[in-house]
């Protein structure tokens, strides 16, 4: 089975932020791979918040993502972390002024992470980026 450019970084983002594939990404332009990485994570955190988390929520799981990239802690901002799942549950002006550079660490690290942590797969998996790739073409 072929699979199509967008769901090649659909797939990609929810894998490993660093597998993403960049020719693919190149072909598809920084726009069409921004909205994949962003609808990819708002799923995501519709996924892992059935409800609006309040801010200590979102505190304590940012601390615990620091605490498990440790690698990266530096670069996982917590005030851009908790504006994007803001944005997932609807507050479209959340991202308005948002730091570019720590939007896109947070679009590309928050699927991966929270799939992840889910165990999501097979099947599952499969509804999910079909879930994904439905909710872009729609918006489209």
């Amino acid at each position: 089975m072929t699979r199509s450019d967008d769901e090649l970084i659909v797939r990609a983002a929810i894998a490993a932020p660093a597998d993403l594939p960049m020719e693919v990404a190149a072909r598809l332009g920084d726009e069409r791979t921004f909205t994949l990485l962003t609808a990819t994570s708002g799923l995501a955190i519709l996924r892992k918040y059935p409800t609006k988390p309040d801010q200590s929520q979102i505190r304590d799981y940012v601390e615990a993502l620091q605490a498990r990239f440790s690698d990266a802690a530096h670069l996982i901002k917590p005030i851009v972390f908790e504006t994007l799942i803001r944005f997932a549950f609807g507050e479209d002006d959340a991202i308005d002024g948002v730091d570019p550079e720590g939007l896109r660490t947070a679009v590309f690290l928050l699927p991966y992470a929270i799939i992840s942590e889910q165990h999501i797969s097979g099947e599952p998996l499969d509804a999910f980026v079909a879930e994904v790739l439905k909710a872009v073409n729609e918006e489209a």
